[in-house]
């Protein structure tokens, strides 16, 4: 069943995927976004049991910083309008090295992202995937990830391998369950937030509620044309549930349209900002994740030790 939803909800889910264009407090308390929103906590606990009943939003989940794997991310965006052949190529491509998700764009193509080790890898993944896909990449960006200036111990990647299996769990329970006291934890956590090693992701589904979900990538070559394109979009697209907007030349979008004549204005008025060279807008079909190889590679950090 679709649910409505209102602008309260949107700027909830919005405020926990992505305020500032990225999520680094893993762990911010509700009372805090229900601060910004000048509501109050009960009101976004609410909300929220009610977007989680009616599936709009799922599960958390936690992403790592690459950096402390040792690795950069790249996107990339191949042209395949054919569906069939994107749900093809993606099991082959789940078994390369580094790669953590797909998204799926109806008619329009595949968004690849990837941790990638150095340039030359990077090279040999591009090529790779372009062999697998049959098709050239129409764009590709690495998104600037901070560095983490400290060392991690043992007892970060245990806490790290907990929050990957539940980032909002109970303090407590993480403590019992790591037999770590509930100080120390906190205090890691805090070292952690503060030192960018982890950003948290919330599961949504717009199919569930009314209107269509587009994704829309732009890319600006200079990069305070793209400042100002970006402070566009951000004010004037239609129920904006997702951005990321801080790689210096390309911005990604998901915000939901009533309608193909809606979308078909945004698009006409989005190519129309000054300093936009380029566009992709397309019907997200789906988002997969693949991140086994990350909880791997959690675990052999700590058998290293």
């Amino acid at each position: 069943m679709l649910r409505r939803t209102d602008q309260l909800d949107r700027s909830i889910v919005r405020e926990l995927i992505s305020p500032g264009s990225i999520r680094w407090d893993v762990r911010e308390p509700y009372s805090r976004i229900a601060k910004r929103l000048a509501v109050d906590e009960e009101t976004v606990r609410r909300r929220l049991a009610r977007l989680r009943k009616a599936g709009v939003i799922g599960s958390y989940v936690l992403f790592l910083n690459p950096r402390i794997l040792d690795r950069k991310n790249a996107l990339f965006f191949l042209e395949l309008k054919d569906y069939d052949s994107i749900t093809q190529v993606i099991p082959k491509l789940k078994l390369m090295d580094g790669i953590i998700s797909f998204t799926c764009v109806h008619e329009v193509g595949l968004l690849v992202s990837c941790f990638y080790q150095s340039e030359t890898a990077l090279s040999r993944q591009i090529a790779l995937i372009e062999s697998i896909c049959g098709t050239k990449t129409a764009m590709i960006w690495t998104a600037p990830y901070p560095q983490f200036s400290g060392v991690l111990t043992k007892t970060d990647w245990i806490i790290l391998q907990a929050l990957r299996k539940g980032p909002r769990r109970k303090l407590s329970d993480l403590a019992s369950d790591l037999g770590i006291s509930s100080r120390t934890i906190n205090r890691r956590l805090k070292r952690l937030n503060d030192g960018s090693v982890m950003l948290l992701f919330l599961e949504f589904d717009l199919s569930k509620v009314e209107g269509v979900r587009y994704l829309l990538i732009t890319h600006c070559r200079d990069r305070k044309k793209k400042r100002e394109a970006d402070e566009i979009m951000l004010s004037r697209l239609p129920n904006l549930i997702y951005s990321e907007t801080w790689a210096w030349n390309y911005s990604l979008f998901v915000f939901a349209c009533e309608n193909i004549l809606e979308a078909e204005s945004v698009s006409d008025w989005v190519g129309k900002i000054n300093g936009m060279s380029n566009m992709k807008l397309g019907i997200i079909k789906n988002r997969i994740h693949n991140m086994d190889w990350i909880d791997e590679e959690i675990q052999r950090r700590i058998a290293s030790f």
